[in-house]
């Protein structure tokens, strides 16, 4: 499976634009133990693409009550691969592993009621398997920043627990030291703006920066706003022109709109209009609001030809993988 952090693109919610969207992580199996013989054929099948294999080796090894194989499997049945895809199967088999004392599926099993995905919607019942999976013993077997990470969502949102912007903080922070850029972004905004911790923009700055280094790009957007703002930072139009690039050209609608306005009002690039028409055409994809009301003002001082180019940009960023 993908050597990937999982975070399924699933969002509960925007909290503001700052920090943009809270990732839920589950564990795939290459964040998982490794087994033995069985286990490791299992692995090698599924890594060769050979899911169909690699269900065939795992069903042999739970039913001898492995708790990896059935971790395993309700990996292959939550992601379909070798199998149809069946969230209730996936939950079935990682409350097998779960009630044995498996981290990764205590994860997964929360992140299920969290989504409702194979059960119904539960975020207290989500809470206790990710307190559960946070607290497991054998924590050093598996990448444990992800349910730190989930545990620090919980607190941020109130989701199956009363908010605890502290709380929040604490996990945002073991995860962060330990690498996680989506913690390391989330522990930025609470710095911000002095939720569960005293304000300090420069310690925002420092959490940001450590996950823009990784490419996440909620934080390159949000660094190119402190830049732009002046917050924590001296102002400066070429740093937020920098970062907001980054995320722009990692789909981040908001940073494709500021980037827009940044080559329409010429601050820290040389002003163009139809670069402008471009970002904000490619931001106006993703529904945002002030990149449309941007193009109707441009489409008033562009011509033809310009929009047209602009649009050709745009498409040409598209393939690129910019939208």
């Amino acid at each position: 499976m993908e050597e990937i952090i999982r975070n399924k693109n699933k969002f509960i919610g925007i909290i503001c634009r700052y920090l943009g969207f809270l990732f839920f992580l589950s564990v795939s199996l290459a964040q998982s133990p490794a087994g033995t013989d069985t286990l490791d054929k299992a692995r090698e099948a599924y890594h060769a693409g050979k899911y169909k294999e690699a269900v065939e080796l795992y069903q042999a090894a739970a039913k001898q009550g492995s708790v990896k194989a059935q971790f395993g499997l309700g990996v292959m049945y939550e992601y379909g691969r070798g199998v149809p895809q069946d969230y209730r199967k996936a939950a079935e088999w990682f409350l097998k592993a779960a009630n044995q004392g498996s981290a990764p599926a205590q994860n997964n099993l929360g992140y299920l009621y969290y989504t409702g995905q194979g059960v119904a919607r539960d975020y207290n019942t989500a809470f206790k398997w990710y307190k559960k999976a946070a607290e497991n013993p054998k924590n050093k077997e598996w990448n444990v920043t992800l349910v730190w990470c989930n545990l620090g969502n919980m607190y941020l949102a109130g989701y199956g627990v009363s908010r605890d912007y502290s709380k929040a903080a604490d996990y945002f922070r073991r995860a962060a030291e330990k690498g996680s850029p989506f913690a390391a972004n989330n522990l930025g905004y609470l710095y911000e703006h002095g939720q569960g911790v005293e304000r300090d923009y420069k310690l925002a700055m420092y959490w940001y920066r450590q996950a823009a280094d990784q490419g996440f790009p909620f934080a390159e957007r949000n660094l190119g706003i402190m830049f732009e703002s002046g917050r924590g930072v001296m102002a400066d139009y070429h740093e937020a022109f920098r970062w907001y690039s980054r995320a722009a050209r990692q789909n981040n609608a908001f940073a494709q709109y500021k980037l827009g306005r940044l080559y329409e009002l010429g601050l820290g690039v040389k002003k163009d209009l139809v670069e402008a028409y471009r970002w904000y055409w490619l931001a106006s994809r993703q529904s945002d609001k002030g990149a449309g009301e941007s193009i109707s003002r441009l489409k008033t001082v562009l011509s033809q030809s310009q929009i047209d180019e602009a649009l050709k940009r745009a498409s040409d960023a598209r393939e690129a993988g910019h939208e």
